[in-house]
C-alpha cells in the first residue's frame, strides 16, 4: 500500500479505505452509513459500488424498500454532487471510458498487464468477455453464502473478496489492483477464524509487491523516482516478463481461493517455495527459452 500511494501515486488505498469502513459499519447493522462509505469508495474506485450493489439487492429482495429508497438517494446525490463538476466541464467521454473498461464493455484493447492476455502473450482486440466471469460469480457467492444462512456482512464480505480476485484474473486490471483482495481477505480470515488465510493474505501482499515492482514499472523509479536502469537484473526488465508475471500472480491469487472456499487449514511455509518455484519455472520457460513466441 505504501509502494502504490507513495511511489506510484495510485488512490487505491484510499477507496480501499472507505470500502472496509463501509464493511464495519455493515457488521454493526447500520446500512445508512455503510451506504455512504461504500458510494464514496465507489466514487474512488468503481470496485466500491459492488458492495453497494449487494446491500441494495438485500434490501430489495427483502422488500425494504424504505431502506432501498434511502440507499438509492445517498448514493445518487454523492454521484451527482462529485459528477456534476466534472461533466460539466465535458470531462463525460472520460467517464464513460473508466466505466466501459470496468464493466467490460469497452472496445478499446486491453492493457499488457491483463493476466488472461499476458499469459497467452497477446492482447484482446477489444471488449473482453472474460469479465463476466468476475460478474456472474460475485452475485453467485452472495446468494449461495444468504442461503446458507450467513449474515448480510458475511454475504457481502465474501462476494466482494471473490469478486476482487476474479477481476484481478479476468478484467482489463492493473497491477495496483492487486491490493484489493488483501485487506479483505484479512478480515474474511479473522471473521471466519481461518489463521491460515490471514498469513497467506500478507504473504500474498509481499509477493504481489515483489512482482509488482519488478515486473512491471521497475525498481528505479520505485526506489530513485527516475526512470529507466536496471538496479535488480536480471529480475527485472528481461525479454517474457509478463507473462512470467502473468503466470505468478494467477497463481498466488488462485492458491487465495483455495484458502477461502476450502476447509480452514494451516498456513505452511512449503507454500511460499511452491510460488518460488512456480516463478523459477516460469522464467525458464517463457523467458530463457521463451516459448510464449511460439
Amino acid at each position: 500500500m505504501i509502494y502504490l500511494s507513495a511511489g506510484w501515486g495510485m488512490y487505491d488505498s484510499l477507496m480501499i479505505l472507505f470500502l472496509v469502513g463501509g464493511l464495519l459499519f455493515l457488521e454493526k447493522n447500520n446500512h445508512r452509513w455503510a451506504s455512504v462509505a461504500f458510494a464514496v469508495s465507489g466514487l474512488v474506485k468503481l470496485f466500491g459500488f459492488i458492495p453497494m450493489a449487494l446491500v441494495m439487492i438485500d434490501s430489495l429482495v427483502r422488500r425494504r424498500f424504505k431502506d432501498l429508497a434511502i440507499q438509492v438517494a445517498i448514493a445518487g446525490s454523492l454521484v451527482s454532487l462529485t459528477s456534476a463538476p466534472v461533466l460539466l466541464q465535458g470531462g463525460l467521454p472520460t467517464f464513460l471510458s473508466g466505466f466501459s473498461r470496468f464493466a467490460g464493455t469497452s472496445s478499446a484493447q486491453a492493457t499488457g498487464w491483463n493476466l488472461v492476455s499476458a499469459l497467452g502473450g497477446v492482447r484482446f482486440p477489444g471488449v473482453s468477455l472474460y469479465v463476466w466471469v468476475a460478474y456472474a460469480a460475485i452475485p453467485l457467492v452472495y446468494a449461495f453464502q444468504i442461503r446458507k444462512g450467513n449474515s448480510l456482512f458475511l454475504s457481502v464480505l465474501q462476494a466482494s473478496l471473490i469478486g476482487a480476485i476474479l477481476l484481478n484474473i479476468f478484467s482489463q486490471a492493473e497491477p495496483q489492483w492487486l491490493s484489493w483482495p488483501i485487506p479483505l481477505a484479512l478480515i474474511y480470515a479473522s471473521v471466519t477464524k481461518r489463521e491460515g488465510l490471514g498469513y497467506y493474505a500478507y504473504s500474498f501482499g509481499t509477493i504481489a509487491t515483489f512482482l509488482v515492482m519488478t515486473l512491471t514499472q521497475g525498481s528505479s523509479y520505485l526506489l530513485f523516482g527516475i526512470l529507466g536502469g536496471n538496479y535488480l537484473a536480471p529480475l527485472e526488465g528481461f525479454a517474457g516478463a509478463l507473462p512470467v508475471y502473468a503466470t505468478v500472480v494467477v497463481s498466488s491469487l488462485l492458491l487465495l481461493i483455495g484458502y477461502i472456499i476450502a476447509k480452514p487449514v494451516k498456513f505452511r511455509f512449503e507454500i511460499l517455495a511452491l510460488i518460488v518455484i512456480v516463478y523459477a519455472q516460469a522464467y525458464f520457460w517463457l523467458s530463457t527459452i521463451g516459448i510464449q513466441h511460439l
